[in-house]
């Protein structure tokens, strides 16, 4: 974690509601040391750390350090209480304390700018380290140990050797990849649904035009308004291609059927992951469903991901609540063309997350 000057922690503003229906303030909490997790469920980073911080929580509790979730929505959906406790409930977080900052304005006093953000404050109220993105336990050890007067031994150096020559580092961390910590996130649910990060993964992709950075398709798009899309011969890699109608909002686009090509579909050609993961919601809180193809075929059994559904005649989806959900999963990354295919009209789409 990065040290950074004292400064008073800011009270907790404008909680709409604690999962544990208490109401929690900073001053109530002089004389433990806190971490603060500020998270969205829509944020594949933040739920990759949750097994970290539960593994926190395991090791602290009991020696003196509170552990409370901040929930800032990064979606408009991300700001209902009841997605959020949504959430809350299929990652198996009912016993984490979680404030609802629905408004993001406890995010902003803390100066967050980006999922996730943690940050440690003292037993004086002193905001003392902060730690951004994705990370491990040993992450946060060294400044635990710091605040909480605990003894600390760094896991990434060798003993020393006994001809007094300072520690040296483990061969792996010097070779910039820690097996040991790869085989703790390969067991965590979290992964096993979504997948882990690696070097050369296909980048996460938001289609809303305020956060879009690659749109293949030539013509030229009106915002907040249905446009008519033509899907080129050729797709780029990591590049968002339209076919058929489309309205393109803000954070996503949706599809409609009132137009001469009656299948509309996303396309996406990744350039390497083992699992394809979307962002995807409803507009009306009814079931929605789109179709999945793979390389233009239907997907197998062995491709089929988490929340992938198969009948006779084809690979689907359904939707009863915005989130991530997996389409795709490979033994190994791949190369693959991926197709979502709307089935009907309250289908919504924002972004593609890879692992």
């Amino acid at each position: 974690m990065n040290i950074i000057p004292a400064v008073s922690a800011p009270e907790f503003k404008d909680i709409r509601n604690w999962s544990d229906n208490v109401t929690h303030s900073i001053k109530d909490l002089n004389g433990k040391v806190v971490l603060l997790d500020f998270w969205t469920y829509t944020c594949i980073f933040c739920l990759r750390t949750i097994p970290t911080i539960e593994k926190i929580k395991e090791k602290y509790a009991d020696k003196g350090l509170e552990v409370f979730g901040i929930h800032s929505a990064e979606y408009e959906f991300a700001k209902n209480i009841d997605n959020i406790r949504m959430a809350i409930k299929e990652l198996g977080l009912n016993e984490y304390v979680t404030g609802y900052d629905t408004n993001n304005k406890t995010w902003e006093v803390y100066g967050n700018s980006y999922w996730p953000k943690h940050i440690l404050i003292d037993r004086d109220g002193f905001v003392r380290y902060e730690h951004a993105g994705y990370g491990t336990i040993d992450d946060f050890e060294e400044a635990l140990a710091d605040l909480l007067d605990l003894p600390y031994s760094n896991p990434n150096l060798l003993q020393d050797k006994k001809d007094g020559k300072s520690p040296e580092l483990k061969d792996d961390l010097i070779n910039g990849n820690s097996k040991e910590q790869e085989n703790k996130t390969e067991q965590n649910n979290v992964t096993k649904i979504y997948g882990m990060h690696f070097s050369g993964m296909a980048p996460e992709i938001c289609v809303g035009y305020s956060r879009i950075r690659r749109f293949g398709n030539n013509q030229k798009a009106k915002i907040d308004e249905y446009n008519v899309f033509t899907e080129p011969q050729t797709v780029m890699d990591n590049t968002v291609y339209l076919r058929g109608k489309w309205r393109w909002d803000k954070e996503g686009i949706k599809a409609s059927f009132d137009h001469k090509e009656k299948h509309p579909a996303i396309i996406f050609k990744y350039n390497m992951a083992s699992n394809a993961n979307v962002i995807v919601g409803s507009t009306d809180g009814k079931s929605a469903f789109a179709n999945i193809k793979l390389d233009g075929e239907f997907l197998t059994d062995e491709q089929l991901g988490y929340h992938g559904k198969r009948d006779s005649n084809s690979s689907f989806f359904e939707i009863t609540w915005p989130h991530i959900m997996n389409l795709v999963k490979t033994p190994s990354p791949e190369i693959h063309v991926l197709e979502i295919l709307p089935k009907t009209e309250n289908f919504y789409f924002y972004t593609f997350v890879f692992g």
